[in-house]
C-alpha cells in the first residue's frame, strides 16, 4: 500500500505553500496578532510595533475591477493605476491632464468604485443545503441557485452590491456586500502615463491617476450629476518620506485567479503542451494570414489588428515558456511533492483516508487535459469569423436578448472593415486540419460527419465543402447578413443558407459541450476541495498558515523593498532615480543642473506577492501612510500566477515622492497638492 500510494503521489505531486515569509493572499484575519501566518514572516525591530494597520488599510481601498485604489484625502479623493482606467478614458492625446476645480473633473463613464462593508461567513448555511446533493454536478447546480437567493436577498435588504465567493474551491463561502460609487472623476493624470508595457529593470513608470468619488446628496442611483458632492471617506496621508531599504510594506489587492495549488501534472500539462500547441496555432495562423494578406494589400489592412492580436499572444506565451524553462517551479512542485509523500506514508490512517482522494484527483486530472486540447483546436476555429457568427445569430433567435441584439448588429455591422472571405476560409481550413489531428476520443462525432473526417483529413474534400458553404451563404453581404436578426429560430432550421445550416446542424453538439465543461468542472471544483482538505492538514500539522488561491475579493500582501539578482554576479537596487529619470526624459545631465535634483525614487521594487495581472494596489507602510502604487513586475516574476520565488518575485511601485514631486512640477496642479499634503 505505501509503495501504490507513493508512485500514486509522485504522478499528482501536490505541493503547499507558505514555503516563504512574503509569499501569500492573506485574509485580514490571518494576519491578527499572534497568527501562524504572521510568525512566519520575519519581523524585525521597529515594523509594525502595534500590529498592521489593515483595518484603517480596508476602511481606506476599494475595488476597481480587479484592480484596488485608495484615498488620499477627506473628501473623495483617490488614486489607482493609470492602466486600471485607460480603457475607461478612450483616446486621449498623452498631454497632463490637471483639474482646476472640481467643476473641470472629467467624468469617466460605466467605471464603478467598489468598497468592501461586511464579510459574513455563509459556509454552514451554504454546507448544510449542499450535503444532500447526491453528485458534484447537482452541488454545482443548487450552489448557484443558492448563491443567487443569497445575492438577491441580500441587496432587497440593502442598496449594497452582493456577491458570495468560496475559498480552497468550496471548503469556505463568504458573502460581501459593497458600497457601490458609480460617478467617478479624472483629477489628474500625467502627461506620460500612456508607456507601453515593459518588464525590465530599472523602471521610470508615471503609471498613477488621481481621480475623485461623488455621491449624490439626496438617494438616486448615484451616476454622475453636476449637483453630486465629493464622498466622505478615511483616508490615508500621501508619504512624504517614502519607503527605505528592507523597509515592511503592504499592499490590498483584488485579483481574481491564481495556480498556485496546481499539481506537478498540471504545470507538466500546461507548460510542456498545451502552451507550446497554442504558440504554434498562433503562429500558423499568422502565417495563414500573412500568405492571403502580403504587406501593402487591402487584406493586410483588414488584418492588421488581428495579426497583432495573434503575434502579441504568441510572444507573451513564448516569454512564458522561456521563464518556465529557467524557473525552479518543476523542481519546488517536485520538493514539495516529496514532503507530502513522507508526511501520508507516516500514517497508515492518513494513506487509507487521503489516498482515493488522490487517486480520483489524477482521473479527473486526465479528463480534463483531454477536454482542454479539444478545446485549444476549437477556440482556433472561432478566427473564422463567419461560422462564428451564424452559431451567435442562431443563438440569439433561439434565446432572444436585447443588449446580445444590440451587440451582435454592432459586430455584424463593422464585419467587412476586418474580414475577407478567402482568408476567412482558409482559416477554418487550416483548424479543421489541425482539429482532426487530434485523437478521436477527443474529436466530435457531428462536425467529423459534416466534414467527412471520420477516415482523416483529405484537404480537398474539406476544400470543396467550405468553398460550397462560403459561396452559397448570405452572411457576406451586409444587408443580407443584418436580416438574419430579424428572423426566428424556425426560419433558421428551415434555411437553406449552407452556414446557417451549418450552425443549426452543431447546435446540440455545442450545448452539450458547455454542459460537459458544466459538469467536469463542478467535479475537478468537489476533488479539489477535497485535496485541499489534504494540504490543510499537512499545513496544520507543521504549524504553517495557508492562504487560498485569489478569487476577486480582497486581500492583503506583506513585503519588503528589496532588490534581487536575476543572475549571476548582478545586483538590481530597489530604487530607480530621479536623476536617471530626467536624463532619459530630457537628456538632462544632472552636474550641469542650475536646480538641484532631489535625492528620491521614481518606482521602487518590494518583495510582496502579486499575480500576474498586476491589477494595481496601493502600497502601505506600517504606518499605514500610503507610498507608493504596485502596477507591474519583473520580467523573472512572469510565473506569479504559478508560484512565487523569494529570490526572484519582485512587484513594481511608484515612488509616493515621486507623485508629490511631479505634481510640484505643474503650477495648476497647487490645489491637488494642498488637498494631499494639508498643512504643507
Amino acid at each position: 500500500m505505501k509503495k501504490i500510494l507513493s508512485c500514486t503521489l509522485l504522478a499528482v505531486s501536490l505541493c503547499w505553500v507558505n514555503a516563504h515569509a512574503e509569499e501569500g493572499f492573506w485574509l485580514q484575519r490571518q494576519l491578527e496578532q499572534g497568527s501562524e501566518a504572521l510568525r512566519g514572516f520575519s519581523f524585525v525591530k521597529g515594523d509594525a510595533p502595534h500590529g498592521l494597520p489593515l483595518s484603517h488599510i480596508q476602511r481606506t481601498s476599494g475595488k476597481l475591477g480587479n484592480c484596488s485604489t485608495a484615498f488620499v484625502s477627506a473628501t473623495g479623493l483617490l488614486i489607482t493605476s493609470y492602466h486600471c482606467v485607460a480603457p475607461y478614458l478612450g483616446a486621449t492625446d498623452g498631454k497632463e491632464f490637471v483639474a482646476q476645480s472640481h467643476d473641470t473633473e472629467l467624468p469617466i463613464a460605466n467605471l464603478e468604485l467598489l468598497l468592501p462593508q461586511q464579510t459574513q461567513d455563509v459556509t454552514v448555511t451554504i454546507n448544510r443545503e449542499l450535503n444532500s446533493e447526491p453528485t458534484p454536478q447537482q452541488r454545482s447546480v443548487k450552489l448557484q441557485q443558492l448563491k443567487t437567493a443569497m445575492v438577491s436577498d441580500c441587496q432587497q435588504q440593502s442598496d449594497y452590491r452582493c456577491e458570495v465567493v468560496s475559498l480552497h474551491h468550496g471548503l469556505e463561502f463568504y458573502l460581501i456586500r459593497y458600497k457601490v460609487l458609480r460617478d467617478l472623476r479624472l483629477v489628474y493624470r500625467p502627461a506620460s502615463a500612456e508607456q507601453m508595457p515593459q518588464r525590465s529593470w530599472p523602471r521610470y513608470s508615471q503609471d498613477y491617476v488621481l481621480l475623485r468619488a461623488y455621491v449624490a446628496g439626496a438617494p438616486t442611483d448615484g451616476a454622475y450629476a453636476s449637483t453630486n458632492i465629493p464622498y466622505q471617506s478615511e483616508f490615508a496621508r500621501l508619504s512624504r518620506q517614502g519607503v527605505t531599504e528592507n523597509e515592511l510594506v503592504i499592499s490590498p489587492g483584488f485579483s481574481s485567479d491564481s495556480q498556485r495549488y496546481a499539481t506537478e501534472a498540471e504545470v507538466r500539462f500546461n507548460f510542456e503542451l498545451l502552451y507550446p500547441r497554442s504558440v504554434e496555432y498562433f503562429e500558423q495562423a499568422v502565417a495563414v494570414i500573412e500568405q492571403l494578406a502580403p504587406a501593402g494589400s487591402e487584406r493586410a489592412e483588414q488584418y492588421a489588428a488581428t495579426l497583432a492580436e495573434l503575434k502579441q499572444q504568441a510572444e507573451t506565451v513564448s516569454a512564458l515558456l522561456a521563464h518556465y524553462q529557467r524557473s525552479s517551479l518543476l523542481t519546488l512542485k517536485q520538493q514539495r511533492r516529496n514532503a507530502v509523500v513522507e508526511w501520508i506514508n507516516n500514517s497508515p490512517v492518513r494513506q487509507q483516508l487521503y489516498g482515493p482522494v488522490l487517486d480520483r484527483l489524477q482521473q479527473v486530472l486526465e479528463r480534463q487535459q483531454a477536454a482542454a486540447q479539444r478545446d485549444l483546436a476549437l477556440g482556433f476555429l472561432k478566427y473564422a469569423q463567419l461560422p462564428a457568427l451564424a452559431n451567435q445569430l442562431y443563438k440569439l433567435a433561439l434565446h432572444p436578448d436585447k443588449q446580445q441584439t444590440a451587440r451582435l448588429r454592432k459586430q455584424l455591422s463593422e464585419l467587412d472593415a476586418h474580414f475577407d472571405a478567402r482568408v476567412d476560409m482558409e482559416l477554418a481550413l487550416h483548424f479543421l486540419s489541425q482539429y482532426s489531428q487530434l485523437p478521436e476520443t477527443q474529436r466530435l462525432p457531428a462536425l467529423d460527419q459534416y466534414f467527412a473526417l471520420s477516415d482523416g483529413f483529405n484537404r480537398e474534400i474539406v476544400r470543396h465543402k467550405l468553398s460550397a458553404m462560403y459561396r452559397g451563404t448570405s452572411l457576406t453581404e451586409p444587408a443580407k447578413r443584418l436580416g438574419w436578426l430579424e428572423r426566428s429560430a424556425e426560419q433558421f432550421q428551415q434555411s437553406g443558407d449552407p452556414l446557417i445550416s451549418f450552425a443549426v446542424a452543431m447546435y446540440d453538439t455545442a450545448m452539450q459541450l458547455a454542459q460537459d465543461r458544466t459538469e467536469l468542472k463542478a467535479e475537478l471544483d468537489s476533488v479539489r476541495a477535497a485535496v485541499m482538505e489534504v494540504l490543510l492538514a499537512f499545513n496544520d500539522a507543521r504549524g504553517k498558515a495557508t492562504y487560498a488561491e485569489a478569487n476577486g475579493a480582497l486581500r492583503f500582501s506583506i513585503g519588503r523593498v528589496s532588490g534581487y539578482s536575476p543572475m549571476d554576479a548582478v545586483w538590481h537596487q530597489p530604487f530607480s532615480s530621479l536623476k536617471s529619470y530626467l536624463k532619459r526624459q530630457h537628456d538632462v545631465d544632472s552636474s550641469d543642473s542650475v536646480t538641484p535634483i532631489p535625492d528620491i525614487a521614481v518606482n521602487f521594487l518590494s518583495s510582496i506577492d502579486s499575480c500576474s495581472d498586476y491589477g494595481a494596489a496601493p502600497t502601505f507602510n506600517a504606518k499605514g501612510e500610503l507610498v507608493g502604487i504596485m502596477f507591474a513586475g519583473v520580467q523573472e516574476n512572469l510565473l506569479a500566477d504559478w508560484h512565487y520565488d523569494a529570490a526572484l518575485s519582485r512587484s513594481v511601485h511608484v515612488d509616493s515622492r515621486f507623485i508629490i514631486w511631479q505634481l510640484q512640477q505643474t503650477g495648476s496642479a497647487k490645489a491637488i497638492l494642498t488637498e494631499l499634503l494639508p498643512g504643507h
